[in-house]
């Protein structure tokens, strides 16, 4: 008890630090309360040493916050902020963040060139660069450009939180940025990565997209890449901590181990396993401070149970805060710290009450809710979710200004799944980087588990009003609906249903009880299932043709009768081209017969080079036409390392496809291919089954229109993929006259600044049937040879 009043005594002084800034307000308040102290407790001198030294420690932890306070005057490399353009050199000092079509970059730098001199300096700098070159901790980066003071906006001060990481200035896509050095940085934290790096490219070579993501983020703590509209669901269902390295999780990754190991090696030995099995956990998930926090208090409650005393869960919570503050007391700032203690907290004062309370109101009607039965699972499920729920509630509110309606409904279906979905994440991540066809077959349970996830928090996340906005939500409500759990907490403690009813002890750590036999035959059925599935999802003879909505760019993709899958461009952003072929593919199907590249600009190449690193691809078909851009480097090179087989593509050239299905290059000729315009270069080809032809030209310009009409080959098709995503400068009319199309579809993206399409070449179009990616989504076509069928995504 002593400990818990000590640490929490540190705690408040560190916040009383960060509330007021001041130095002397924690100083005044704690002699206030040293004065009090020895006066009320003069007669007991042990209880008055024990009332000074928390003084003490209260007073210590406000001035440790002030001391380790950003400084409000620009140092370093803050000082070149606005000034022009500068030349620097840094070190990446963590693992990039890749999104979409570009990646965030941490540095720390190391000098900067002053008067033509290179100068020793210190500061952290937020790069914003483009996918490619993909950069790594450890390269040492020369980067010219403008460095830019971080903004702070009146709902969130985003310069004082990136100045708790140590962050001063931004760069965004600067004029000049070479890789000078590679291997630098501390050597352990280097090889930590890139065992993180092989886990998580083993993830996604498993898995299709979303659910290789949102494995990454649960397991290995990178949540870059997950969709911005499953990142909305979570948020809204109030289900997002589940991808956040809590205290929660790691807890229940020590119960996993512990319940699956304890029956083979007794208790004792598996939370020996436990505490290695936390250590590396926090290990792979880049022993940020949050894991770090989560870590220490889990190790804790693990070391009480293996020296045979179960210690106090509140004195385990206080003093690792403690810690944590201790090394840095800037995360007592941090919204997912409180956030993390707020749920722990929940989970070990109110699940226990919880608990208790729906055991008495079960057995008062004959149902025994006792541990290891079906009710007692649901009962102990149900409990902790409501106590992180309402634990966290007032903080999401204060922060986030809305609070989720259906959270409750969310998390108790997703609770009691979540050690079966971290578990097949990780089997799988370990099995995909040992040998990858053994990743394909764990990836089936983790799959199952990952898609049961997503489409729990996109369901409640579409339930009208799933979340409520709530304005002027301040400290003082926050306080105020603390202050209510306790009594509530209190109260149930004090009149429980009944009084022969014995309430687990708070000293106990709750803990989701999982029966190793429970998640074998839960695992084996549904692999049953997804065998059931994949035997009668065969190919039923038609030839398909989608449009994938990439946003400004083109992807197209074909399935043939034959069963053979074919990826036409990739657009601009290789994540979002991985989340239509997720959605579009079978998640088992992790190759492709043959890739094609029209030209190497950037809205139509960069997805593919994902692709290539993500997917089996046999071979790849690509006109002679080359480029000097970093993406189009990371293109060669990805075909070299997989080894596959390349062929320039030549007009004549004729694909057999398997059960009818042709592909036919018409272009570009030699002619084209000197052409200064990259576009009337592009790869022209026309994909024929039955009567049915699909003309896809590319980006071809008028010239190239030109040449395609002065040429031999058939042009009239069925369906017309719009060149250059309807410019202007594209679709004349003589071109149109001899394609004769009966749809044409623009792959286009919405408010794009270039004004795709154009109303001429629309208008142009009148006599087709228009589609448009960006109003009516992806395009899918299906023919048998003769008939067409045609279905939107919107």
């Amino acid at each position: 008890m002593t400990l818990i009043w000590l640490a929490s005594a540190w705690l408040l002084g560190v916040t009383a630090g960060a509330i007021t800034g001041e130095i002397w307000w924690p100083a005044v308040a704690g002699l206030g309360a040293a004065a009090l102290a020895n006066a009320i407790l003069a007669r007991r001198p042990w209880l008055a040493m024990i009332g000074l030294l928390a003084v003490g420690l209260f007073v210590a932890g406000g001035l440790r916050y002030v001391d380790q306070r950003p400084p409000d005057e620009p140092s370093g490399i803050a000082l070149h902020n606005e000034a022009g353009d500068v030349r620097f050199r840094a070190l990446v000092s963590d693992e990039p963040d890749v999104s979409g079509r570009t990646q965030r970059v941490q540095l720390s730098v190391r000098e900067v060139l002053e008067d033509g001199r290179w100068t020793p300096t210190t500061g952290g700098v937020l790069l914003r660069a483009g996918r490619y070159p993909q950069y790594q901790y450890g390269d040492v980066l020369e980067l010219s450009g403008e460095l830019e003071t971080p903004p702070s906006f009146p709902d969130f001060d985003y310069r004082d939180y990136l100045a708790r990481q140590g962050i001063v200035s931004l760069i965004a896509f600067p004029d000049e940025a070479r890789m000078i050095e590679t291997g630098e940085g501390n050597r352990l934290l280097a090889a930590v990565h890139g065992v993180r790096r092989q886990l998580g490219d083993a993830l996604a070579r498993t898995l299709p997209e979303p659910q290789a993501a949102l494995a990454q983020g649960i397991f290995l703590g990178q949540r870059s890449a997950i969709p911005e509209d499953l990142t909305e669901a979570m948020n809204a269902t109030g289900t997002s901590h589940l991808i956040a390295i809590s205290g929660h999780n790691v807890s229940l990754v020590a119960a996993l181990i512990i319940t699956s190991l304890a029956w083979l090696i007794g208790r004792r030995q598996a939370a020996v396993a436990a505490l290695i099995a936390i250590a590396a956990y926090t290990v792979l998930t880049g022993a940020s401070p949050t894991v770090v926090r989560a870590a220490i208090m889990g190790g804790l409650f693990v070391a009480a149970t293996l020296a045979g005393r179960p210690g106090s869960a509140g004195t385990s919570i206080a003093f690792a805060a403690a810690l944590m503050t201790g090394w840095d007391p800037l995360v007592i700032e941090d919204i997912s710290f409180q956030l993390s203690f707020a749920a722990i907290l929940g989970i070990v004062y109110l699940s226990p009450v919880f608990q208790e309370r729906a055991a008495g109101l079960l057995s008062a009607r004959g149902i025994d809710a006792s541990e290891g039965g079906l009710a007692g699972f649901l009962v102990e499920s149900t409990s902790l979710t409501a106590a992180a729920v309402f634990a966290t509630m007032p903080l999401l509110a204060l922060y986030f200004d809305r609070v989720s309606v259906v959270t409750f409904a969310a998390n108790l279906l997703l609770v009691p799944a979540f050690p079966l979905i971290l578990a097949s994440s990780a089997l799988t991540a370990a099995a995909g980087s040992v040998w990858e066809p053994l990743g394909h077959v764990t990836g089936w349970v983790s799959w199952a588990a990952l898609t049961y996830m997503i489409e729990v928090a996109r369901f409640f996340a579409s339930v009208p009003l799933a979340a409520i906005d709530i304005e002027g939500f301040g400290r003082w409500h926050a306080g105020v609906a603390y202050a209510a759990l306790a009594a509530l907490a209190w109260w149930l403690t004090a009149n429980p249903v009944d009084p022969d009813t014995q309430s687990p002890t708070i000293e106990e750590a709750p803990v989701l009880h999982i029966r190793p036999a429970y998640a074998i035959m839960a695992g084996l059925a549904i692999a049953a299932g997804i065998v059931w599935w994949a035997a009668l999802d065969q190919p039923d003879g038609r030839l398909v043709v989608t449009m994938l909505d990439v946003g400004q760019g083109d992807a197209i993709l074909v399935e043939t009768p034959a069963g053979q899958h074919l990826l036409i461009d990739g657009g601009a952003d290789g994540q979002r081209l991985m989340e239509e072929l997720g959605e579009r593919l079978p998640f088992w199907e992790r190759s492709l017969d043959l890739v094609v590249l029209t030209h190497p600009q950037e809205d139509h190449l960069a997805g593919l080079v994902e692709t290539l690193g993500r997917y089996e691809v046999t071979q790849v078909l690509a006109t002679a036409r080359d480029s000097e851009s970093p993406t189009y480097e990371a293109w060669q090179t990805q075909i070299r390392r997989q080894g596959i087989t390349l062929t320039t593509a030549r007009p004549g050239q004729r694909i057999d496809l398997g059960d009818g299905a042709v592909l036919r290059v018409l272009a570009p000729g030699d002619r084209a291919l000197g052409a200064s315009n990259a576009n009337d270069s592009s790869l022209v080809v026309r994909l024929e089954y039955g009567d049915a032809s699909f003309l896809l030209p590319g980006d071809v310009e008028a010239p190239g229109e030109e040449a395609l009409l002065s040429s031999d080959s058939s042009l009239n098709a069925t369906v017309l993929k719009v060149p250059h995503h309807g410019s202007r400068t594209s679709t004349t009319p003589a071109f149109l006259r001899a394609v004769q199309p009966a749809v044409a579809i623009v792959s286009v993206g919405e408010g794009n600044p270039y004004g795709h399409p154009s109303p001429t070449v629309l208008e142009r179009l009148d006599d087709a049937l228009l589609l448009r990616t960006d109003q009516h989504g992806a395009v899918r076509l299906s023919t048998d040879g003769e008939k067409l069928w045609v279905q939107t995504e919107r």
